[in-house]
């Protein structure tokens, strides 16, 4: 007879954890920017998991059933029409910010969760390289391969 104990939680008791990071949101996206540090990157997955951001999109595609400040969920028939930028090497990015007095929301957005923008980009034909997370002052750029593997992550803590 094998005899396997699960002892991983009682260590876990006298594991000497880490104090919160004291950055804000905007810190964080700048220092991913500017540093490019792994640590970072999941401090900012973290933060923005129960986050909403907000969308451009062309305010004449958005249906009459959407009115502001309800949830309104899309059917098949309905055809957004997200604004789109173009970042280094001409690549396609769908963008998001993460306020709303952002410049690229001038024109109209909508506001939706951080998880539902990421799983509505990654059913979008693979022309759309990735998505843009745009700060007051910093941006950063989720390729495809990095946008599945936040989801995954995602996944793992439900």
């Amino acid at each position: 007879m094998i005899l396997k104990l699960n002892t991983p939680k009682m260590f876990n008791l006298f594991k000497k954890r880490e104090p919160p990071d004291p950055r804000d949101l905007e810190q964080i996206i700048y220092d991913i920017a500017e540093n490019k540090i792994d640590r970072d990157f999941h401090i900012l997955y973290e933060r923005m998991s129960n986050r909403h951001v907000f969308v451009p999109v062309d305010p004449t595609t958005v249906p009459v059933e959407a009115t502001e400040g309800k949830k309104y969920v899309t059917t098949s028939t309905d055809r957004l029409r997200m604004r789109t930028v173009i970042g280094p090497n001409n690549l396609v990015l769908v963008p998001c910010a993460t306020n709303e007095e952002s410049m690229l929301l001038k024109d109209g957005y909508l506001g939706m969760d951080w998880f539902d923008f990421l799983e509505m980009f990654m059913k979008l034909d693979t022309s759309f390289y990735g998505v843009v997370l745009q700060g007051k002052t910093s941006w950063v750029v989720f390729d495809r391969d990095r946008t599945k593997y936040i989801l995954s992550l995602r996944s793992a803590n439900k």
